[in-house]
Protein backbone atom coordinates (compact mmCIF):
# COMPACT_ATOMS: atom_id res chain seq x y z
CA UNK A 1 0.00 0.00 0.00
CA UNK A 2 2.46 2.19 0.83
CA UNK A 3 4.10 1.60 -2.85
CA UNK A 4 1.06 2.79 -4.43
CA UNK A 5 0.42 5.64 -2.05
CA UNK A 6 4.15 7.21 -3.34
CA UNK A 7 3.26 6.34 -6.90
CA UNK A 8 0.21 8.11 -6.52
CA UNK A 9 1.54 11.13 -5.37
CA UNK A 10 4.42 10.98 -7.96
CA UNK A 11 1.53 10.67 -10.81
CA UNK A 12 -0.53 13.56 -9.80
CA UNK A 13 2.36 16.05 -9.69
CA UNK A 14 3.05 15.53 -13.02
CA UNK A 15 0.56 17.88 -14.72
CA UNK A 16 0.12 21.01 -13.32
CA UNK A 17 -2.47 22.39 -15.70
CA UNK A 18 -4.93 20.54 -14.36
CA UNK A 19 -5.84 19.21 -11.10
CA UNK A 20 -6.85 15.94 -12.56
CA UNK A 21 -4.89 13.05 -14.71
CA UNK A 22 -6.93 12.69 -17.56
CA UNK A 23 -6.43 9.52 -19.80
CA UNK A 24 -5.89 9.63 -23.99
CA UNK A 25 -9.69 9.31 -24.82
CA UNK A 26 -10.49 12.24 -22.15
CA UNK A 27 -11.92 10.21 -19.06
CA UNK A 28 -11.33 11.38 -15.84
CA UNK A 29 -10.12 8.44 -13.62
CA UNK A 30 -11.21 9.55 -9.95
CA UNK A 31 -8.14 7.65 -8.53
CA UNK A 32 -5.89 9.43 -10.01
CA UNK A 33 -6.50 13.03 -8.80
CA UNK A 34 -5.11 15.28 -6.12
CA UNK A 35 -8.20 15.45 -4.21
CA UNK A 36 -7.93 11.50 -3.88
CA UNK A 37 -4.58 11.09 -3.18
CA UNK A 38 -5.42 13.72 -0.21
CA UNK A 39 -7.90 11.74 1.00
CA UNK A 40 -5.87 8.61 1.17
CA UNK A 41 -4.27 7.97 4.98
CA UNK A 42 -1.36 9.69 6.12
CA UNK A 43 -1.35 12.10 2.96
CA UNK A 44 1.24 14.39 4.24
CA UNK A 45 3.98 11.46 4.37
CA UNK A 46 3.00 10.12 1.21
CA UNK A 47 3.81 13.76 -0.46
CA UNK A 48 6.86 14.02 1.05
CA UNK A 49 8.10 10.63 0.15
CA UNK A 50 7.27 12.09 -3.42
CA UNK A 51 9.28 15.01 -3.11
CA UNK A 52 12.13 12.84 -1.72
CA UNK A 53 11.68 11.09 -5.02
CA UNK A 54 11.50 14.17 -6.97
CA UNK A 55 14.47 15.17 -5.52
CA UNK A 56 16.41 12.37 -7.05
CA UNK A 57 15.16 12.94 -9.95
CA UNK A 58 16.00 16.17 -10.14
CA UNK A 59 19.38 16.03 -9.19
CA UNK A 60 19.31 13.14 -12.04
CA UNK A 61 18.72 16.41 -14.56
CA UNK A 62 21.27 18.21 -13.21
CA UNK A 63 24.04 16.71 -11.34
CA UNK A 64 25.95 15.00 -14.49
CA UNK A 65 26.35 17.89 -16.88
CA UNK A 66 27.06 20.59 -14.11
CA UNK A 67 30.42 17.97 -13.59
CA UNK A 68 30.71 18.31 -16.93
CA UNK A 69 30.47 22.23 -17.35
CA UNK A 70 33.44 22.02 -14.76
CA UNK A 71 37.32 21.00 -14.64
CA UNK A 72 36.20 17.79 -12.49
CA UNK A 73 35.63 15.58 -15.83
CA UNK A 74 35.57 15.63 -19.25
CA UNK A 75 33.31 13.83 -21.78
CA UNK A 76 35.58 11.59 -23.69
CA UNK A 77 32.90 9.99 -26.11
CA UNK A 78 29.60 9.55 -24.61
CA UNK A 79 25.69 10.76 -25.16
CA UNK A 80 26.32 12.62 -22.58
CA UNK A 81 26.12 16.50 -23.00
CA UNK A 82 29.20 17.14 -25.97
CA UNK A 83 28.94 21.14 -25.46
CA UNK A 84 29.78 21.91 -21.80
CA UNK A 85 33.26 20.78 -21.43
CA UNK A 86 33.75 23.74 -24.59
CA UNK A 87 32.08 26.24 -23.22
CA UNK A 88 28.87 26.10 -25.25
CA UNK A 89 26.29 26.93 -23.16
CA UNK A 90 23.06 27.29 -25.53
CA UNK A 91 19.56 28.08 -24.15
CA UNK A 92 18.47 26.06 -26.79
CA UNK A 93 20.48 22.99 -24.60
CA UNK A 94 17.50 20.76 -23.72
CA UNK A 95 19.75 19.14 -20.67
CA UNK A 96 19.54 22.87 -19.26
CA UNK A 97 15.63 22.53 -19.71
CA UNK A 98 15.28 19.55 -18.18
CA UNK A 99 17.12 20.54 -15.06
CA UNK A 100 15.20 24.03 -15.03
CA UNK A 101 11.93 21.57 -15.32
CA UNK A 102 12.59 19.38 -12.96
CA UNK A 103 13.51 22.31 -10.14
CA UNK A 104 10.38 24.26 -10.58
CA UNK A 105 8.70 20.71 -10.11
CA UNK A 106 10.53 20.14 -6.85
CA UNK A 107 9.10 24.03 -5.87
CA UNK A 108 5.65 23.34 -7.36
CA UNK A 109 5.40 19.79 -5.30
CA UNK A 110 6.70 21.49 -1.88
CA UNK A 111 4.18 24.22 -2.59
CA UNK A 112 1.07 22.07 -2.71
CA UNK A 113 2.24 20.23 0.38
CA UNK A 114 2.49 22.97 2.26
CA UNK A 115 -0.39 25.15 1.10
CA UNK A 116 -2.79 21.97 0.44
CA UNK A 117 -1.73 18.97 2.37
CA UNK A 118 -0.85 20.18 5.51
CA UNK A 119 -3.87 21.84 6.08
CA UNK A 120 -6.02 18.58 6.28
CA UNK A 121 -3.19 16.91 7.44
CA UNK A 122 -1.22 18.58 9.77
CA UNK A 123 2.15 17.10 10.69
CA UNK A 124 4.72 19.15 12.10
CA UNK A 125 7.82 17.17 11.01
CA UNK A 126 6.33 16.60 7.50
CA UNK A 127 5.63 20.29 7.45
CA UNK A 128 9.29 20.76 8.07
CA UNK A 129 10.58 18.69 5.69
CA UNK A 130 8.71 20.71 2.78
CA UNK A 131 10.17 23.91 3.82
CA UNK A 132 13.36 22.31 3.30
CA UNK A 133 12.73 20.88 -0.11
CA UNK A 134 11.36 24.33 -1.28
CA UNK A 135 14.37 25.53 -0.02
CA UNK A 136 16.67 22.92 -1.31
CA UNK A 137 14.60 24.19 -5.02
CA UNK A 138 15.32 27.95 -4.43
CA UNK A 139 19.16 27.00 -3.53
CA UNK A 140 19.66 25.09 -6.98
CA UNK A 141 17.85 27.67 -8.79
CA UNK A 142 20.66 30.44 -7.63
CA UNK A 143 23.58 27.91 -7.72
CA UNK A 144 23.41 26.87 -11.24
CA UNK A 145 20.87 29.52 -13.34
CA UNK A 146 22.13 33.08 -14.33
CA UNK A 147 18.34 33.99 -13.54
CA UNK A 148 15.27 31.87 -13.21
CA UNK A 149 11.63 32.32 -12.66
CA UNK A 150 10.38 31.49 -8.64
CA UNK A 151 7.15 30.61 -9.95
CA UNK A 152 4.92 29.90 -13.39
CA UNK A 153 5.00 32.84 -15.93
CA UNK A 154 6.72 35.20 -13.68
CA UNK A 155 9.90 36.91 -14.87
CA UNK A 156 13.18 35.82 -13.97
CA UNK A 157 14.78 36.81 -10.57
CA UNK A 158 18.80 36.68 -9.60
CA UNK A 159 20.32 34.30 -7.70
CA UNK A 160 20.28 36.48 -4.61
CA UNK A 161 16.39 36.24 -4.91
CA UNK A 162 16.70 32.32 -4.46
CA UNK A 163 19.53 32.50 -1.82
CA UNK A 164 16.99 34.46 0.46
CA UNK A 165 13.78 32.52 -0.61
CA UNK A 166 15.92 29.40 0.44
CA UNK A 167 17.09 30.90 3.69
CA UNK A 168 13.37 32.00 4.70
CA UNK A 169 11.97 28.30 3.81
CA UNK A 170 15.08 26.43 5.75
CA UNK A 171 14.10 29.21 8.55
CA UNK A 172 10.90 28.08 8.56
CA UNK A 173 11.92 24.90 8.45
CA UNK A 174 14.11 25.29 12.21
CA UNK A 175 10.92 27.08 13.74
CA UNK A 176 9.66 23.38 13.54
CA UNK A 177 12.62 21.66 14.26
CA UNK A 178 15.28 24.09 15.81
CA UNK A 179 18.44 21.20 15.91
CA UNK A 180 17.90 19.39 12.52
CA UNK A 181 21.50 19.26 11.13
CA UNK A 182 20.63 19.14 7.70
CA UNK A 183 18.33 22.46 7.84
CA UNK A 184 21.09 23.94 9.70
CA UNK A 185 23.75 23.15 6.61
CA UNK A 186 21.21 23.75 4.38
CA UNK A 187 20.89 27.46 5.71
CA UNK A 188 24.71 27.64 5.98
CA UNK A 189 24.98 26.83 2.53
CA UNK A 190 22.68 29.55 1.30
CA UNK A 191 24.17 32.39 3.51
CA UNK A 192 27.65 30.94 2.27
CA UNK A 193 26.12 31.54 -1.26
CA UNK A 194 24.89 34.65 -0.55
CA UNK A 195 28.18 35.89 1.38
CA UNK A 196 26.83 36.50 4.35
CA UNK A 197 29.50 35.83 6.83
CA UNK A 198 28.54 36.03 10.16
CA UNK A 199 25.17 34.31 9.32
CA UNK A 200 26.82 31.50 7.48
CA UNK A 201 29.50 31.16 10.82
CA UNK A 202 26.29 30.91 12.93
CA UNK A 203 24.96 28.23 11.12
CA UNK A 204 27.76 26.14 10.75
CA UNK A 205 28.51 26.35 14.45
CA UNK A 206 25.05 24.72 15.53
CA UNK A 207 25.19 22.29 12.63
CA UNK A 208 28.72 21.68 14.48
CA UNK A 209 27.01 21.41 17.82
CA UNK A 210 23.83 19.85 17.06
CA UNK A 211 25.80 17.26 14.84
CA UNK A 212 26.93 14.49 17.98
CA UNK A 213 28.75 12.38 15.83
CA UNK A 214 30.48 14.70 13.77
CA UNK A 215 29.88 12.66 10.75
CA UNK A 216 26.70 13.87 9.35
CA UNK A 217 25.40 13.42 5.67
CA UNK A 218 22.08 13.34 3.97
CA UNK A 219 21.69 11.78 0.64
CA UNK A 220 19.53 12.07 -2.19
CA UNK A 221 18.19 8.59 -1.82
CA UNK A 222 18.08 6.82 -5.93
CA UNK A 223 15.53 3.13 -5.70
CA UNK A 224 17.95 0.66 -8.34
CA UNK A 225 14.99 -1.36 -8.51
CA UNK A 226 11.76 0.65 -8.45
CA UNK A 227 13.61 4.01 -9.37
CA UNK A 228 14.98 6.71 -9.60
CA UNK A 229 17.92 4.89 -10.13
CA UNK A 230 21.27 6.94 -10.24
CA UNK A 231 22.26 9.02 -13.48
CA UNK A 232 25.94 9.93 -12.22
CA UNK A 233 26.41 6.44 -11.42
CA UNK A 234 25.73 4.99 -14.77
CA UNK A 235 28.00 7.93 -16.01
CA UNK A 236 30.79 7.50 -13.89
CA UNK A 237 30.74 3.33 -13.78
CA UNK A 238 28.23 1.48 -14.97
CA UNK A 239 28.90 1.88 -18.56
CA UNK A 240 32.47 0.64 -17.86
CA UNK A 241 34.86 0.40 -20.96
CA UNK A 242 32.66 2.92 -22.94
CA UNK A 243 35.30 5.41 -21.38
CA UNK A 244 32.54 7.92 -20.41
CA UNK A 245 33.17 10.34 -17.66
CA UNK A 246 37.21 10.72 -16.99
CA UNK A 247 38.47 12.70 -14.23
CA UNK A 248 41.01 15.23 -14.27
CA UNK A 249 44.39 13.42 -13.46
CA UNK A 250 44.62 15.15 -10.25
CA UNK A 251 41.09 13.90 -8.94
CA UNK A 252 41.58 10.52 -10.27
CA UNK A 253 41.91 8.81 -6.89
CA UNK A 254 38.79 10.00 -6.00
CA UNK A 255 36.76 8.20 -8.99
CA UNK A 256 34.10 6.36 -9.29
CA UNK A 257 32.40 7.90 -6.34
CA UNK A 258 29.60 6.22 -7.16
CA UNK A 259 28.82 3.00 -8.44
CA UNK A 260 26.67 -0.06 -9.07
CA UNK A 261 26.77 -1.44 -6.06
CA UNK A 262 24.68 -4.44 -6.37
CA UNK A 263 22.22 -5.62 -8.93
CA UNK A 264 19.20 -3.94 -7.23
CA UNK A 265 21.59 -1.61 -5.08
CA UNK A 266 22.74 2.33 -6.33
CA UNK A 267 24.37 4.65 -4.79
CA UNK A 268 23.14 7.56 -2.54
CA UNK A 269 24.92 11.12 -3.04
CA UNK A 270 25.61 13.11 -0.62
CA UNK A 271 23.54 16.23 -0.35
CA UNK A 272 24.31 17.70 2.93
CA UNK A 273 27.58 16.75 4.88
CA UNK A 274 28.83 18.25 8.23
CA UNK A 275 32.14 19.37 6.29
CA UNK A 276 30.57 22.12 4.42
CA UNK A 277 30.39 23.51 7.97
CA UNK A 278 34.11 23.20 8.52
CA UNK A 279 34.72 24.84 5.19
CA UNK A 280 32.36 27.52 5.66
CA UNK A 281 34.69 28.63 9.15
CA UNK A 282 37.67 28.20 7.66
CA UNK A 283 36.76 30.68 4.62
CA UNK A 284 35.56 33.32 7.11
CA UNK A 285 38.79 32.73 9.23
CA UNK A 286 40.49 33.53 6.14
CA UNK A 287 38.39 36.59 5.51
CA UNK A 288 39.04 37.66 9.14
CA UNK A 289 42.84 37.75 8.38
CA UNK A 290 43.46 34.88 10.65
CA UNK A 291 45.75 32.34 8.76
CA UNK A 292 46.38 29.92 12.38
CA UNK A 293 42.49 29.82 12.76
CA UNK A 294 42.25 28.94 9.20
CA UNK A 295 45.04 26.32 9.16
CA UNK A 296 43.40 24.91 12.09
CA UNK A 297 39.97 24.18 10.93
CA UNK A 298 41.29 23.17 7.62
CA UNK A 299 43.57 20.57 9.22
CA UNK A 300 40.60 19.27 11.15
CA UNK A 301 38.03 19.00 7.67
CA UNK A 302 40.83 17.33 5.64
CA UNK A 303 41.05 14.79 8.45
CA UNK A 304 37.29 14.33 8.71
CA UNK A 305 37.17 13.74 4.96
CA UNK A 306 40.04 11.18 5.28
CA UNK A 307 38.37 9.54 7.87
CA UNK A 308 35.73 8.44 5.92
CA UNK A 309 34.68 5.12 4.95
CA UNK A 310 35.75 3.77 1.52
CA UNK A 311 33.97 1.77 -0.77
CA UNK A 312 35.48 -1.37 -3.01
CA UNK A 313 34.48 -1.31 -6.29
CA UNK A 314 35.72 -3.41 -9.52
CA UNK A 315 36.88 -0.85 -12.37
CA UNK A 316 38.87 -2.70 -13.98
CA UNK A 317 36.77 -2.11 -17.12
CA UNK A 318 37.46 0.98 -16.69
CA UNK A 319 39.68 1.95 -19.97
CA UNK A 320 42.11 4.78 -19.56
CA UNK A 321 44.53 4.22 -21.72
CA UNK A 322 43.83 5.44 -25.10
CA UNK A 323 41.23 2.80 -27.11
CA UNK A 324 39.41 4.08 -30.00
CA UNK A 325 39.54 7.41 -30.18
CA UNK A 326 39.91 8.41 -26.44
CA UNK A 327 42.72 10.19 -25.68
CA UNK A 328 45.26 9.06 -23.37
CA UNK A 329 44.40 9.14 -19.60
CA UNK A 330 46.98 8.45 -17.03
CA UNK A 331 45.95 4.91 -15.75
CA UNK A 332 48.94 3.34 -13.50
CA UNK A 333 49.66 4.87 -10.10
CA UNK A 334 53.33 4.64 -11.11
CA UNK A 335 52.02 8.68 -12.68
CA UNK A 336 52.70 11.89 -10.97
CA UNK A 337 50.71 15.02 -10.99
CA UNK A 338 50.91 18.95 -10.75
CA UNK A 339 48.01 21.16 -10.58
CA UNK A 340 50.35 23.26 -13.02
CA UNK A 341 53.55 23.93 -14.68
CA UNK A 342 54.49 26.09 -11.18
CA UNK A 343 53.50 23.34 -8.80
CA UNK A 344 54.84 20.75 -7.59
CA UNK A 345 54.59 17.15 -8.48
CA UNK A 346 52.51 14.81 -6.02
CA UNK A 347 52.25 11.16 -5.94
CA UNK A 348 49.31 8.89 -5.07
CA UNK A 349 46.90 10.89 -7.26
CA UNK A 350 45.98 8.38 -10.02
CA UNK A 351 45.17 4.91 -9.20
CA UNK A 352 45.85 1.75 -10.51
CA UNK A 353 42.81 0.06 -12.65
CA UNK A 354 43.45 -3.17 -13.36
CA UNK A 355 42.08 -5.04 -10.30
CA UNK A 356 39.52 -3.88 -7.49
CA UNK A 357 40.02 -0.46 -5.64
CA UNK A 358 38.87 1.71 -2.90
CA UNK A 359 37.53 5.01 -3.83
CA UNK A 360 35.58 7.49 -0.95
CA UNK A 361 32.10 7.57 -1.44
CA UNK A 362 31.11 10.55 0.71
CA UNK A 363 34.99 12.65 1.04
CA UNK A 364 38.52 12.65 0.86
CA UNK A 365 41.28 15.26 -0.04
CA UNK A 366 44.80 15.12 -1.16
CA UNK A 367 45.87 17.85 1.08
CA UNK A 368 48.25 17.20 3.71
CA UNK A 369 48.74 18.44 6.85
CA UNK A 370 52.45 19.61 5.42
CA UNK A 371 49.99 21.49 2.70
CA UNK A 372 47.87 23.52 5.03
CA UNK A 373 51.52 24.64 7.10
CA UNK A 374 53.20 26.10 4.44
CA UNK A 375 50.10 28.27 3.85
CA UNK A 376 51.94 31.76 3.89
CA UNK A 377 49.15 34.28 2.50
CA UNK A 378 45.53 34.78 1.72
CA UNK A 379 46.46 33.40 -1.89
CA UNK A 380 47.82 30.12 -0.45
CA UNK A 381 45.04 29.75 2.36
CA UNK A 382 42.12 30.48 -0.58
CA UNK A 383 43.94 28.17 -3.21
CA UNK A 384 44.07 25.52 -0.39
CA UNK A 385 40.74 26.10 0.23
CA UNK A 386 39.07 25.61 -2.98
CA UNK A 387 41.03 22.58 -3.50
CA UNK A 388 39.29 21.40 0.00
CA UNK A 389 36.22 22.16 -1.45
CA UNK A 390 36.38 20.96 -4.86
CA UNK A 391 37.90 17.33 -3.85
CA UNK A 392 34.98 16.83 -0.81
CA UNK A 393 32.10 17.83 -2.69
CA UNK A 394 33.73 16.08 -5.85
CA UNK A 395 30.79 14.75 -8.09
CA UNK A 396 28.09 16.12 -6.39
CA UNK A 397 27.64 19.39 -8.44
CA UNK A 398 29.48 22.00 -6.52
CA UNK A 399 31.96 22.99 -8.53
CA UNK A 400 30.37 24.65 -11.03
CA UNK A 401 29.57 27.58 -8.21
CA UNK A 402 32.53 27.54 -7.44
CA UNK A 403 33.60 28.44 -10.25
CA UNK A 404 31.33 31.11 -11.28
CA UNK A 405 29.95 29.41 -14.13
CA UNK A 406 25.92 29.78 -14.49
CA UNK A 407 23.64 28.30 -17.21
CA UNK A 408 21.35 30.50 -19.44
CA UNK A 409 17.22 30.18 -18.69
CA UNK A 410 15.95 28.02 -21.45
CA UNK A 411 14.47 28.78 -24.79
CA UNK A 412 11.11 26.82 -24.29
CA UNK A 413 10.56 29.07 -21.12
CA UNK A 414 11.56 31.80 -23.17
CA UNK A 415 8.94 30.98 -25.52
CA UNK A 416 5.66 30.45 -22.56
CA UNK A 417 6.61 33.18 -20.74
CA UNK A 418 6.67 36.34 -22.16
CA UNK A 419 8.52 37.90 -18.90
CA UNK A 420 11.84 36.15 -19.96
CA UNK A 421 13.94 38.80 -21.64
CA UNK A 422 17.29 38.63 -23.73
CA UNK A 423 19.77 38.45 -20.52
CA UNK A 424 18.22 35.72 -18.84
CA UNK A 425 19.14 33.45 -21.46
CA UNK A 426 23.00 34.24 -21.89
CA UNK A 427 25.23 32.06 -19.92
CA UNK A 428 27.65 33.31 -16.84
CA UNK A 429 30.74 33.05 -17.08
CA UNK A 430 33.26 34.82 -14.96
CA UNK A 431 35.87 36.67 -16.92
CA UNK A 432 39.07 35.84 -14.63
CA UNK A 433 38.40 32.19 -15.46
CA UNK A 434 40.80 30.76 -18.87
CA UNK A 435 38.59 29.63 -21.61
CA UNK A 436 36.58 26.74 -20.59
CA UNK A 437 37.61 24.40 -23.13
CA UNK A 438 40.98 24.50 -21.24
CA UNK A 439 40.10 23.99 -17.45
CA UNK A 440 40.35 20.10 -17.66
CA UNK A 441 43.39 20.60 -20.46
CA UNK A 442 46.72 18.53 -19.75
CA UNK A 443 49.85 16.95 -20.80
CA UNK A 444 50.55 13.57 -20.60
CA UNK A 445 54.35 12.38 -20.47
CA UNK A 446 53.80 9.16 -20.78
CA UNK A 447 57.84 8.66 -20.81
CA UNK A 448 58.22 9.66 -17.50
CA UNK A 449 54.85 9.05 -16.05
CA UNK A 450 54.24 13.04 -15.03
CA UNK A 451 51.17 14.87 -15.93
CA UNK A 452 50.91 18.68 -16.38
CA UNK A 453 47.49 20.43 -15.84
CA UNK A 454 47.55 23.29 -17.67
CA UNK A 455 45.62 25.53 -15.19
CA UNK A 456 45.61 25.31 -11.24
CA UNK A 457 41.95 27.13 -11.51
CA UNK A 458 41.88 26.63 -7.71
CA UNK A 459 44.75 29.37 -7.59
CA UNK A 460 42.94 31.08 -10.51
CA UNK A 461 39.69 31.37 -8.26
CA UNK A 462 41.75 32.74 -5.32
CA UNK A 463 43.53 35.19 -7.29
CA UNK A 464 40.41 36.24 -9.82
CA UNK A 465 37.57 35.83 -7.22
CA UNK A 466 38.82 35.82 -3.68
CA UNK A 467 36.78 35.34 -0.67
CA UNK A 468 33.46 34.44 -0.64
CA UNK A 469 32.85 36.50 1.57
Amino acid sequence: MKKNIILTTVLVFSVFASCDLIDGTGVENPNLTLDAARDLPNPATAFVNGLQEQLASTANSCLTTQELATDNYMNAQTFYNQNVDGGTYRDIDTDFRNCQAAIGTLREQADYVLTDVITIDPVPAKEAEAYFFRGIASLWSGEIFTTLPNDAVVAAVPPATHFAEAIADFTAALAIDGTNVSYLLARARANYDAGNQAAAVADANAAITADASGTYVRYIIFDGVDGPTNTIQDALHDRGGFDDLQPLPRLDFLDPKFFDISGSVDSNVPLLKIEEAHLILAEAEIADGDLPGARTVMTAVANLANSRAKSTVDDSGEGRSGQGTVAQRPDTSAYSVRASASDPFVDGLVLDRVATLATPSISATSVTAADITAIANDVDALTTLYLLRQEIFFAEGRRMFDLGIRWPVSEREALLNPNIVASDRVATVPAFLPPISEHDAFTDNAATFEVTIQHNLNRTIATGRGNRF
